[in-house]
């Protein structure tokens, strides 16, 4: 297993591996920029995020021994690059990384099992695109940076779920997110046809 600096840690603290992170199981590319100004490339890999670390791997399966770890508190950047993403206003409010991977992890954990859920997901997949378009294209505009908070809450609520103890709380958090979900939606949508109508009064803006 390698550091963030690239060097070997040796041994392997099962301590240090039990939490092993949220990810989505798709490959990406990463960089990252270290505090120190190093600049490294991962290319076609897997990654998972906890609270305080990126795992990176070339194997779904992330064997300790092949697993990169990088410290956030060591980290001055990351950019995390995912073609084909199906979440679509979540990519334009928030970008890649933690946020869209915490709601991927609850989107197939939670949403994708239950027909409720699918038929959600795939009224949100057909209409979200140009609205996510809309947002893309006006990033600083007051309604995107709305969208993009109840994204960010909506991510961090995924991890409470993701880490709360017990059936009855994980459900009731799971029920809660559902509801944001929707929220969110939908003020996104009103974001995008507030946007769309300034963009036609004014198409320079």
């Amino acid at each position: 297993m390698s550091t963030d600096d690239g060097s070997e840690t040796g041994e392997v603290d099962d301590t240090d591996l039990s939490e092993v992170g949220v990810g989505d199981g798709r490959e990406k590319h990463l960089h990252v920029v270290t505090a120190s100004g190093k600049e490294i490339d991962h290319d076609e890999v897997f990654v998972r995020h906890t609270e305080a670390e990126y795992l990176v791997c070339a194997d779904p399966d992330f064997p300790p021994s092949e697993t990169t770890r990088y410290r956030k508190a060591n980290i001055d950047r990351v950019k995390i690059t995912q073609h084909h993403s199906n979440c679509f206003i979540t990519t334009a409010a928030a970008g890649e990384g933690p946020t869209l991977d915490s709601l991927r992890g609850f989107r197939a954990d939670v949403m994708r099992p239950t027909r409720s859920g699918r038929t959600f997901l795939r009224v949100y997949e057909a209409i979200s695109p140009p609205i996510a378009a809309t947002l893309d294209r006006h990033p600083e505009a007051a309604s995107t940076r709305l969208v993009r908070r109840l994204v960010e809450r909506c991510g961090a609520l995924a991890d409470r779920r993701r880490t709360a103890r017990g059936a009855a709380r994980r459900a009731a958090l799971s029920v809660a997110l559902i509801g944001l979900y929707v929220v969110g939606v939908a003020l996104a949508a009103f974001a995008h046809g507030w946007l769309r109508g300034r963009e036609a009064v004014d198409p320079l803006n």
